[in-house]
Formats: C-alpha cells, sequence, structure tokens
C-alpha cells in the first residue's frame, strides 16, 4: 500500500489530507488522528487538490473512498471563522467556487467514489459526500448528516442547493435545506441523505474499520447500495416546470409565514434549488456561488454567524466537569408544571432522577407529563424513551432523597416556604450536594441564609416549557462557590441548554430586561394603540411574538407578581398601569383562563373587542407613529440590558459577558436571532442614535425613557463600544 501526506511544504499536518493507494482502489482520509474536528480551510483544499492531481493520473483506480481519519469523524464543512471575515461579495464568490470547483473534480472522477461517514457530516463536508457517488455511514451517535447553513443567514454554496434537489426531488431537499436539519444516521438513511448504514459492534475502531470495509466494497464494485427512489409524484414536481413553480410558491409562502421576511437566506435558497434544475451543472454552481456570496456579506448572516459562535462558546465552557455530570444522579423537588418539565429534561439527557411531591395526584400528573414529554423527544427510538424513563423514580416524601449530586426545587414561589425546605434538605445531604432553586425572582442569599454551608446554594433558573426552552440562568450569590457554578452549568449543558451565569439582582438578567419591554406594552395600551398595533410593532421588529400575546403566555397573574417585585427594587421606571392589576383581579389571566388581552376560542386567540371599554381606555393614540411605538417596546429593552451590561449582572463588563447578554436575550425571550441579540443590535446602531431616540421618547413620555449612563457616556467623544467597559460601570445606573 502505497500512502502519502498531501500537504504543502508550508502547511501545519492537521490541515492535510492523507491518500492511500491499494491496488486499483485508494482512500482519502480527511484531516490526521490528531484533530478533533475536521473543516474545510483553504490549506485542507490546496492538499485535496494535490491528491485529487494523483488520483486524475492515476487510470488504474477503479474506486475512491473519502473517510475521516479515524472513529467519529468526517468533515464539518468551512471554517466559521473565515466566514464571518469575509465583508466583500467578489472574495466570498471566489471562495465559494474554489470549494464547487474541487467537489465538482470528485463529482467528475471517472471512477466509483463513496463518502464513508463516521462522524460529523454537515454543510462544506456533506456538500462533499453529496459530490461522490455514494454516502454510507456508522450507525454511531457522533453521525449527523445534512445542510445547516440556513442557520448561518446563508445558502449551501459548495454545491449543496445544486446537487440535492436532484438526489432527492426539490420538495425533500427543500425540506432539508430550509430547515437547516441535520439527521443521525438512520434517520438519514429514510430521508435518503444516506444510501446505506453500516451498523457497528465492538470498539469504535472496529466499527471504522467496518466502515472502511464496507466503503471498499462499494468502490471496487463488489456491492451496491440500494438508493431510495424519488417517488412519480416528486418526479413530476421535480423535473417538470408547472411543478417546481408549484414547489416554490409553496415553499416561500411558508418561508414569509415563518420568518416574516427577516431572513435572506431562505428565499434565496428556494430560488437557487429551483432554478438550478432547469440548469446545467455549471452555470447552476455559478448561481449558487453568487447568492451565497451575497448572503454572506448580509447583516443577518453577520448576525447569526455571531449567535453560532455563542452558543459553541455556551457548550465548550463547562467541559471540564462533564466527566463528573455524566455519573451525577438529580433530585426534583415539586411535581408541578415546572418540576415535571425538568424531570424530563434530565431523563431525555440520560440522568438519573428521582421527582417528589407530598400531593398524589401531582405525582400522577407528572408521571404522565414524562412519558407523553419522553414519547416525543424519542419519536423516532422508542427504546430509549422506555430506557430513559426508567431512570424515573417518584416518591412522596422529602426524605427520601438522599445518595444524589443535586437537588433542583420547584416548589411554590414563597421565601419562608423554600428557606424551610433547604434547611430540610441540607440535613439530608452531604456538604457536597448542590442545592439548586427554579425561583424566578427570590433572592438566593436569603434562601440560603440559615444554612451552615450557603456556598453551595444556586439558582437553576428554567423557562417554561423546561423541556423546549434552551437557556437556564444560573444565579450565583455573593457565597455561591465556584464548584457550585461549575456543576449547575455543566449539568444545564448536559441536558442540550445554554447556561449563563447572573449575579443576584432581582429579576436576574432575562425578566429583567423583559419587564420593561413588557410594561411598555401596557403604557402603550393605555396610550390607546389597539393590541393589534402593539403586537404587530414587536413582531415587525422580529420578536416571535407581540409582548401582549406574550403576557397571555406567561399569566397575567404571574406578569403581575413578577412587576410588583421589578416596581419595588427598581422604582418607577419598571412601573405598570393600574389595569394591569385589575387584569388579574377579574379572572382574566391569559390563555390560561381564556380570556387575557385575547380572547381564545381556539388556538390562536383573537384581540378582545371588549377590553378598551373594560378598561376605560382611549379609542385611538394620542401621538406617534409605528416606528415611534416600535422604538418605545425595543429602546426599553435596550436601555435596560446596558444597565445590566455596565452593573456587571452578567459578568465583569467586557466582550464575554456583552456575549452572554445576547445569548440570554435571544435564547430567553426570543428576541430576534437576525439581529445577533440585543447589545450585537445596540452595537450596530450606535450609542449616539439610541441617545437621540431614547430623548425623543423621554420628551414624551417621561422617565421611563431616560437614558442609562452607560448610553450617554458612550455616545459622548467619538462613541463607544457596547461590548467594551466604560470608566465607572460597576457603579452606573
Amino acid at each position: 500500500m502505497e500512502t502519502e501526506t498531501a500537504q504543502n511544504p508550508e502547511s501545519k499536518p492537521d490541515q492535510s489530507v492523507i491518500l492511500e493507494v491499494s491496488g486499483q482502489t485508494a482512500i482519502l482520509r480527511l484531516g490526521t488522528p490528531n484533530e478533533r474536528y475536521v473543516t474545510i480551510t483553504p490549506r485542507r483544499m490546496e492538499t485535496f487538490e494535490q491528491a485529487l492531481d494523483k488520483i486524475e493520473s492515476n487510470p488504474s483506480l477503479q474506486g475512491l473512498v473519502i473517510i475521516g481519519s479515524g472513529p467519529g469523524l468526517f468533515c464539518n464543512g468551512a471554517d466559521i471563522n473565515q466566514i464571518s471575515g469575509v465583508t466583500d461579495v467578489a472574495i466570498a464568490k471566489g471562495l465559494a467556487s474554489r470549494g464547487q470547483g474541487l467537489f465538482q473534480r470528485v463529482a467528475s472522477l471517472k471512477c466509483t467514489t463513496v463518502a464513508a461517514v463516521s462522524g460529523a457530516c454537515v454543510g462544506g463536508g456533506y456538500e462533499l459526500a453529496l459530490a461522490c457517488d455514494y454516502r454510507i455511514a456508522a450507525n454511531i451517535s457522533e453521525v449527523k448528516v445534512g445542510l445547516p447553513e440556513i442557520k448561518l443567514g446563508i445558502i449551501p454554496g459548495f454545491g449543496g442547493s445544486v446537487r440535492l434537489p436532484r438526489l432527492l426531488g426539490l420538495p425533500a431537499a427543500l425540506d432539508i435545506i430550509l430547515k437547516g436539519r441535520m439527521l443521525p444516521a438512520k434517520r438519514g438513511l429514510k430521508a435518503g441523505l444516506v444510501d446505506e448504514v453500516v451498523e457497528v459492534e465492538g470498539s469504535a475502531d472496529k466499527g471504522y474499520s467496518a466502515l472502511e470495509a464496507k466503503a471498499c466494497e462499494i468502490a471496487s464494485g463488489r456491492h451496491t447500495p440500494r438508493r431510495k427512489p424519488i417517488a412519480f409524484g416528486e418526479k413530476i414536481l421535480t423535473f417538470t416546470g408547472i411543478g417546481r413553480k408549484m414547489v416554490a410558491n409553496k415553499a416561500l409562502a411558508q418561508v414569509h409565514k415563518t420568518t416574516g421576511g427577516h431572513y435572506p437566506a431562505p428565499p434565496r435558497a428556494v430560488e437557487v434549488a429551483t432554478k438550478a434544475l432547469s440548469m446545467n451543472v455549471v452555470p447552476a454552481l455559478d448561481m449558487e456561488a453568487q447568492a451565497l456570496a451575497e448572503l454572506i456579506v448580509t447583516p443577518e448572516s453577520k448576525s447569526l454567524v455571531h449567535l453560532f459562535f455563542l452558543t459553541d462558546e455556551a457548550g465548550k465552557r463547562w467541559k471540564s466537569l462533564q466527566d463528573e455530570v455524566s455519573q451525577a444522579k438529580a433530585a426534583v423537588l415539586g411535581a408541578g408544571t415546572m418540576g415535571a418539565g425538568i424531570a424530563a429534561s434530565l431523563l431525555s439527557s440520560g440522568v438519573e432522577v428521582l421527582l417528589v411531591d407530598l400531593d398524589s395526584k401531582a405525582r400522577e400528573r407528572a408521571e404522565a407529563h414524562i412519558e407523553d414529554s419522553l414519547g416525543k423527544r424519542f419519536k423516532y427510538e422508542p427504546d430509549k424513551a422506555k430506557s430513559s424513563l426508567a431512570k424515573l423514580s417518584i416518591e412522596g416524601t422529602i426524605d427520601s432523597i438522599n445518595d444524589v449530586e443535586i437537588v433542583i426545587e420547584a416548589i411554590v414561589e414563597k421565601l419562608d416556604v423554600k428557606k424551610r425546605v433547604f434547611g430540610q434538605l441540607a440535613s439530608l445531604l452531604p456538604d457536597t450536594a448542590v442545592l439548586a432553586s427554579n425561583t424566578s425572582s427570590l433572592p438566593i442569599s436569603e434562601i440560603a441564609s440559615d444554612l451552615s454551608h450557603p456556598e453551595r446554594v444556586i439558582g437553576m433558573h428554567f423557562f417554561n416549557p423546561a423541556e423546549k426552552m434552551p437557556l437556564v440562568e444560573i444565579v450565583r450569590s455573593s457565597v455561591t462557590d465556584q464548584r457550585s457554578i461549575a456543576f449547575t452549568a455543566a449539568l444545564a449543558s448536559k441536558l442540550g441548554k445554554y447556561p449563563v451565569v447572573v449575579e443576584e439582582v432581582p429579576g436576574f438578567l432575562v425578566n429583567r430586561i423583559l419587564s420593561p419591554y413588557l410594561a411598555e406594552a401596557a403604557w402603550a395600551l393605555g396610550d390607546g394603540y389597539s393590541i393589534t398595533d402593539i403586537d404587530k410593532a414587536a413582531v415587525r421588529f422580529g420578536m416571535p411574538m407581540g409582548p401582549l400575546r406574550l403576557l397571555d403566555e406567561v399569566g397575567l397573574d404571574v406578569a403581575a407578581h413578577v412587576a410588583e417585585i421589578m416596581s419595588s427594587s427598581y422604582g418607577s421606571r419598571m412601573e405598570t398601569p393600574p389595569f394591569t392589576a385589575k387584569l388579574a383581579s377579574l379572572g382574566r389571566l391569559g390563555r390560561k383562563s381564556g380570556k387575557g388581552f385575547y380572547v381564545y376560542n381556539g388556538k390562536e386567540g383573537t384581540p378582545d373587542s371588549e377590553l378598551s371599554q373594560l378598561l376605560e381606555l382611549p379609542d385611538h393614540p394620542t401621538a406617534g407613529s409605528p416606528a415611534e411605538l416600535q422604538d418605545r417596546l425595543i429602546l426599553s429593552m435596550v436601555n435596560e440590558a446596558v444597565r445590566c451590561f455596565d452593573e456587571g449582572v452578567a459578568g465583569t463588563p467586557c466582550r464575554e459577558s456583552a456575549g452572554q447578554i445576547d445569548l440570554a436575550t435571544v435564547m430567553g425571550t426570543g428576541f430576534a436571532p437576525f439581529r445577533g441579540g440585543i447589545m450585537h443590535y445596540a452595537e450596530r446602531v450606535g450609542a449616539r442614535d439610541i441617545l437621540t431616540r431614547l430623548e425623543r421618547l423621554e420628551k414624551q413620555h417621561g422617565f421611563r425613557f431616560t437614558p442609562a449612563m452607560g448610553i450617554k457616556a458612550r455616545a459622548a467623544g467619538s462613541g463607544g463600544s457596547f461590548y467594551e467597559p466604560i470608566e465607572g460601570s460597576s457603579t452606573m445606573q
């Protein structure tokens, strides 16, 4: 066997590919064994090109296998750092064209080509696999196949938008591309993304060898996978002009419904994938490269890439405790909606759970909820749902809690009750056990004040519904120790959540930023704006739903309780109109009672036409345009977010803590992802513009819009960054 590392003399070994030739079969290993993951970099492309030169010059080759350099590896696609740094369309198109050219060379090889996938095969990695004749994958957890580029505000640009519709048919291809779906091996097989799945037995090395052996069988012509055919109806919709038009129109309508027109990439993806089917491959690739180049420089793409880096870093930050967390057992105290949701999240991630509640009916409801939740979570893996449920124990007394590494309390929001319960827990568990509270508003230091070891008490604030919401606030008091913080954050990461560590302040981080936004919606209603006007203003900005609809979802009784805490803590800038409390007193609690700002006869609800008369509100706004209404809502959040940053609520003011606020606002409030988070939005708008708009609102609507000192300071002189601290930031209000 001839083995050669194809690399430039000046390149690093970990940027290479390895070419091996044995008889009439060549094996191209992506990367080298010391790499944790493989990306497509300019240097790697150069070494790949050198390897292809050798393959193309060897007429005796019958087959080529492209495989990762070891178990759990294939190719993660393009280097995201490179994407973030491109600001010129011509440069972007050149990079895309180079990648396309490389993969087109693979597609044009006269020998049989096989992509053998034993790890992440996403983005450009899957586009490389698409250029091969066959794709096979090992049935291991590390395997993911798909095209997630849409989540970065771009489209597949190394041939994926051109080749996938030809492979799957246009409807199925658009479903993959527009959702940015990444599938495990067996679901990839069902979707047609891979042609065969290799079952793995024994060690990872044995599985890798079995995958390579199967790929070599295919490459040499000794075995041919059975590819999923395109159904007849799908062929009509894919390979006829009228069929493509029908599919494109339906897809564009759905895109507009789900994105509100805020994201340029999805409609462009529909356009490219549809048009490419009526073109030869070479001009279709040029069209794809141009579309990618134009999208990669948009503000939307830059914002989404910014979020990608934040989420990627959040997943890595607490890795040092992952081994300890992976063996941990947890108790959840309280079997209400939140407790059941938290327990389901733990179980779905493989954590053994003891759920405790004094109420037998609550325990029964929680068990049913958890079983249903796991069934949905593992819809395609019923055995995993069953094994996860088997890790659940349910008890009716707090004395049953022992031999766990962490307790997550999710009981009633009453300080005296929590203090008593935490005292009991402290007496039952060793000093090394972490005592966490899911409180959304109570001070952690007060909950822990009577304990001999308050340093192990921490806030672990999940958002409702706990199974779905991706953010967890890790709330530290002044005495919480680093080990408790790291353990709790690592556990949240294990659940697939994004932990954000915040200081113990009223409202913590998310509710503090969200509260003035919700309050301002109520003030605008009192000024005569309609429910529809207010909620549309927020949705037009990019929020997933309007603030009044959100209040109905949260519950107006819950919102009134939080508002009382916020106004008593932060004064008049957090006050809400008197009529908001009246709604709750009238039994209008939102969706759960059938009436709030909306009336819920169906799933969506309609604005309550009787509300203005009931609350004696004006019939029309006294002043203001739709743009001003949007500013009232959004800038109220920006103002508070800057205060939080300068006060160090998310950590010492710096680029990292600003990023944590961005992550928290997107994952916790739904702040428009295409704007990159609230600090990213403020940075793009600029301190001077924000100050001018806030001062105008202050003149019209009063002290609620008094600009934060940090905004004034950054607007002075040449204008400062919202990602950098300013002098005196720790005391600014």
